[in-house]
């Protein structure tokens, strides 16, 4: 047992008032192999199964490591199976799921001899006192560096039991090896509850988190959110701009309309040309856009080309030779799905030559309109319309036409398109302390589950 943990050890018993009397840091541990201490001789061959108690390799629960009988029905079971006694071990001995199932139940079952190894203990050893040696590095780690590749998957069947158990020996009279057992699973219980509270906590703190930055986009627009408003104004004065959310007034344009007037953008759709794998022309799909994470794009790439010969012989199939353009996506222009994944949206950065299909609108702003602007105005609206279709959200010209965009009046000091270039600064400022937060919490996650990792292996060692 590392000395950490034996100070950790004594912290916790005289925090729980436990095992009083007991010397952790002298008691002497043995080493002694699980072919010594497996009670092969209760693990039974049988010719016939009961259904609600027959365990396969795939019906225990990686995270939990249990197995619940009550949700599980069998139709085809085998000829032959083993039984064991209730308080019994399974561990799968092949991979990709080498060691990676154990399990103790209440009750006796039935399990398929060719996935899993069974572990059955005497009666002086404490089962979850193994039990939470087989779930922990220690035991992977043997696994990992026992496994013989020689066949079509790693398996651990000849060595599983030469993996060494550290028993503690009896201390005295009144602590002998078992209950030393059980005063170490109690610890351990107690360290890893401390760690599990700890990721409720977190839990918490990411929901919100999560929530926030849902909800955080839509309430920039119109700026009605008493917090919202005092988190600008704060960051205006900060930026040194002469603004403040009481200056804020909108008036309500459109991405498309029967008046013009009332338009932020000229609004076109893509097209379906031939591909060619060898083309150097990028044709996105919605997927395309999907699979891009920042919001510009940058660095063109599509999954599937296309060439200028196959675009013109698109625009004009039967090849009449009339001057017939198709206008390709231009430097600056939003691209918008409006099918399947409805509001994915992007602004076209690259000088590259481009088109999309019939699922994505084109939209390119009018003077005065900042397109990051108009582009976040997008990814809130498109989802809240459109109709139900087999294959998801569609929005057709009509819903297109609910879509309302938000643009801020113009004050004394600043003209509508600064102030739009302001709230975008705002906007991704308010993202990137989310984002700050959200790295910070990934990072509690991965130190919980290194102690996690640690605090077992750490007191098995010998």
């Amino acid at each position: 047992m590392d000395r950490q943990i034996i100070e950790l050890f004594k912290r916790w018993q005289k925090k729980e008032g436990k095992y009083p009397d007991l010397d952790i840091g002298k008691v002497e541990f043995e080493n002694i192999p699980l072919k010594k201490l497996h009670q092969k001789h209760l693990v039974k061959t049988v010719e016939t199964t009961t259904a609600d108690k027959f365990i396969e390799i795939g019906d225990i629960d990686r995270k939990t490591k249990k197995y619940d009988i009550s949700t599980k029905t069998k139709n085809k079971l085998p000829k032959k199976a083993k039984h064991a006694p209730k308080g019994t071990i399974l561990v799968s001995r092949v991979r990709p799921l080498l060691g990676g199932y154990t399990i103790i139940d209440g009750d006796d079952y039935t399990f398929t001899a060719g996935d899993l190894n069974p572990i059955v203990l005497p009666e002086n050893v404490n089962v979850n006192y193994v039990f939470k040696l087989i779930c922990s590095s220690v035991f992977r780690n043997f696994l990992i560096k026992n496994q013989d590749t020689g066949g079509q998957k790693p398996t651990i069947t000849k060595k599983l039991y030469d993996f060494e158990v550290p028993l503690p020996q009896d201390y005295n009279e009144a602590y002998d090896s078992k209950i030393i057992q059980q005063a170490i699973v109690e610890f351990l219980d107690y360290r890893l509850g401390l760690t599990q509270a700890t990721r409720n906590r977190i839990d918490s703190i990411q929901e919100k988190v999560e929530l926030m930055d849902k909800i955080i986009l839509p309430k920039i627009f119109e700026m009605k959110d008493e917090y919202l408003r005092d988190q600008f104004d704060k960051w205006a004065k900060k930026k040194n701009y002469k603004i403040s959310a009481n200056d804020l007034k909108f008036v309500i344009k459109r991405i498309t309309s029967d008046n013009p007037e009332e338009t932020v953008c000229e609004k076109r759709m893509g097209f379906t040309p031939k591909r060619d794998p060898n083309g150097d022309i990028n044709w996105f799909t919605v997927a395309d856009l999907n699979s891009i994470e920042s919001l510009t794009i940058d660095n063109p790439d599509t999954k599937e080309k296309t060439t200028i010969e196959l675009v013109k012989k698109a625009v004009d199939p039967k090849n009449t030779g009339r001057s017939v353009k198709l206008k390709p996506i231009q430097k600056g222009d939003i691209l918008v799905s409006f099918k399947l994944s409805v509001g994915i949206t992007k602004i076209y950065n690259s000088d590259k030559i481009a088109y999309c299909n019939e699922a994505i609108d084109i939209l390119t702003c009018k003077k005065g309109y900042y397109n990051k602007y108009i582009a976040y105005n997008c990814i809130v609206e498109y989802p809240k319309h459109g109709t139900k279709t087999n294959n998801g959200m569609t929005l057709n010209d009509d819903s297109k036409q609910e879509i309302i965009i938000f643009i801020p009046k113009k004050t004394k000091a600043y003209s509508s398109e600064k102030i739009q270039h302001f709230l975008v600064e705002f906007i991704e400022a308010v993202h990137s302390r989310i984002f700050d937060i959200k790295s910070r919490i990934n990072s509690i996650y991965k130190n919980l589950d290194l102690l996690e990792e640690a605090i077992p292996a750490l007191t098995f060692r010998n």
